[in-house]
């Protein structure tokens, strides 16, 4: 068996804490049934993590920790907030258990902005691997569409610290300043992560 590397349990680490965080957010409808599939969970999100830097993983991890300490659950926050413009009505309700994030909304909006460019990039060159994702941004969100790219990369910014924000924003510059693209590189993790050798492998199964 190859030996875990330290930067492998790190990125294991946060996304353990993440799914211990997210068996505690309730729904009014009842449990998701995406909370009883560690499986796409844990791919899903580690091939998110794996695009930033151990600085960035530990920040977040201090988040994570701190929020516990606190009483505070982030991925109820993430989600609390991707309801304003699907369950407006139920959002009334939930909004006064969110903290203020007035502080965090100029750099959270620079950082949406450049990954709705990469998003528009993947449906370009991808469209039928993207098409299988989340509409793309908060105007098309809608009980039927459910929440877009938009609104889910919002909310879940929302829920970081000003310093783990602050690394989030200068690795997505300097990569969007390369011309390179964190997102079709999280995609890429994803479509391995399945079994493809490549986005275009995936990109061709998903065509027939």
């Amino acid at each position: 068996m190859a030996e875990v590397s330290e930067r492998e349990q790190l990125i294991f680490d946060v996304t353990q804490t993440e799914w211990d965080m997210f068996q505690h957010v309730y729904n009014t409808g009842g449990r998701a049934s995406c909370q009883d599939d560690p499986e796409t969970f844990f791919k899903m999100r580690m091939s998110q993590w794996m695009v930033y830097s151990d600085e960035a993983l530990h920040s977040y991890l201090d988040d994570c920790r701190q929020a516990y300490e606190e009483g505070r659950n982030l991925m109820f926050e993430k989600y609390g907030r991707m309801m304003e413009s699907t369950f407006p009505e139920e959002y009334e309700e939930v909004k006064k258990h969110l903290p203020d994030v007035a502080d965090k909304v100029e750099i959270v909006d620079r950082i949406v902005k450049i990954n709705l460019e990469w998003d528009a990039e993947m449906l370009r060159d991808y469209p039928n691997l993207r098409k299988r994702g989340r509409v793309l941004t908060t105007a098309e969100d809608g009980i039927m569409a459910g929440s877009s790219m938009e609104s889910y990369l919002r909310g879940e910014l929302l829920s970081y610290s000003k310093r783990t924000l602050e690394l989030i924003w200068q690795e997505t510059l300097a990569a969007y300043e390369k011309g390179e693209s964190l997102l079709r590189q999280t995609i890429a993790n994803e479509t391995l992560f399945y079994g493809y050798g490549s986005l275009e492998e995936a990109e061709a199964k998903h065509a027939k």
